[in-house]
């Protein structure tokens, strides 16, 4: 990947997470934005034993899935902040070819990159990969709409 990660630093710490997403305890499933470009991020989640979405031992898929549309929201949280623009709040319309390849489990940090292919008006399609290092534990092509504003 090119350096053209317009980051200066990482953005680990939960309070600026929480100025780019409208998402909050105990469904925020994102804890690091580490690369930003226009059309790529990445974003981490460490799962603890207190996430609501844990299957002992195994982070379950619904939380995984949220976790990759979650890396999706952050990014255009991050592309709104830099024009002084409020995070919105978004939906997922669809979720296409989907593949769940392995789970995550307590304490581990999964990662993941998420790629706009198509863009108009409130409606964004991405392809997003989560991975456990360099292993892949899900992909998928997501359908992502902001609400308009009130």
């Amino acid at each position: 990947m090119p350096n053209d990660n317009l980051l200066k630093e990482p953005i680990t710490d939960t309070a600026s997470i929480k100025k780019l997403l409208p998402h909050r305890e105990p469904l925020l499933m994102v804890d690091g934005l580490h690369y930003y470009n226009e059309k790529r991020a990445i974003a981490t989640l460490t799962i603890l034993e207190t996430n609501m979405f844990l299957e002992n031992p195994n982070f379950a898929e619904t939380g995984l899935i949220e976790h990759m549309a979650q890396t999706a929201a952050l990014m255009t949280g991050y592309k709104y902040s830099i024009h002084n623009l409020p995070a919105r709040e978004g939906f997922i319309a669809a979720i296409k070819n989907l593949k769940i390849e392995q789970l995550p489990k307590i304490n581990d940090t999964i990662s993941s990159t998420v790629e706009i292919t198509f863009e108009m008006a409130n409606m964004t399609n991405v392809y997003v990969v989560a991975k456990l290092k360099n292993e892949i534990l899900a992909s998928a092509e997501m359908t992502l709409v902001l609400k308009e504003n009130e």
